[in-house]
């Protein structure tokens, strides 16, 4: 397992790539991946097959590598993941001492949807501080593999730009903040999320120290 791992992280030289070795795993932070998370991941890295071939209960056919169940909207993971992704970055910003709205109602925004997260305390500049999490799949049949192969994190960055044109209406006295993964399996988010994330984690080793 441990040489399969290696392996990943060589076939994927993304600067970020190989980070989800280093972390610890915590079960309580959700940093504990179970055995078969472990499978399924690694299978994804390396186009093996994850399950048998069979018809989704959306009506897609989905083949023996699985890759369907990362963007079907009826998959019920597909959701527990978004909330999971806000949970972590919430519990390491409050823990930092910002008190954290969850979809904050009151917004401009034309079709009435609103960001995942708002904090209560200003972030940066005099102004508060939102952020949407986002899902994309380098594999999904929307997105052209070929090119996006010659740039890690291609989806994530384009998924980032919609969600920025999707919140371009919200008053200017905030600050928006697209964060988006391009499926967990496979890696790499968005540079303004990655910048933002790390700037979380100072803040909560400078409140911990």
């Amino acid at each position: 397992m441990c040489t399969m791992l290696i392996l990943i992280t060589i076939i994927r030289p993304d600067s970020h790539s190989g980070d989800w070795l280093l972390a610890l795993p915590v079960t309580s932070c959700g940093l504990r991946l179970t055995d078969k998370a472990v499978r399924v991941a690694v299978a994804l890295c390396l186009g093996c097959s994850v399950c048998v071939a069979h018809t989704c209960r959306c009506g897609a056919l989905v083949d023996a590598q699985g890759i369907h169940a990362l963007v079907c909207k009826q998959a019920p993971s597909k959701i527990a993941r978004h909330q999971a992704i806000n949970d972590i970055i919430t519990c390491a910003i409050t823990a930092a001492g910002i008190r954290i709205s969850k979809e904050p109602i009151g917004l401009t925004r034309l079709d009435g949807k609103r960001p995942d997260r708002l904090t209560l305390i200003l972030w940066q500049g005099g102004k508060p501080l939102m952020w949407y999490v986002t899902m994309v799949s380098t594999l999904a049949e929307s997105h052209d593999l070929h090119s996006m192969s010659y740039s890690a994190g291609s989806a994530a960055e384009i998924a980032s730009v919609r969600n920025e044109s999707k919140y371009s209406t919200l008053p200017p006295y905030y600050i928006f903040q697209p964060v988006a993964f391009e499926s967990e399996t496979l890696g790499p988010l968005n540079a303004s999320a990655l910048n933002f994330l790390s700037e979380v984690g100072r803040w909560f080793i400078w409140r911990s120290t």
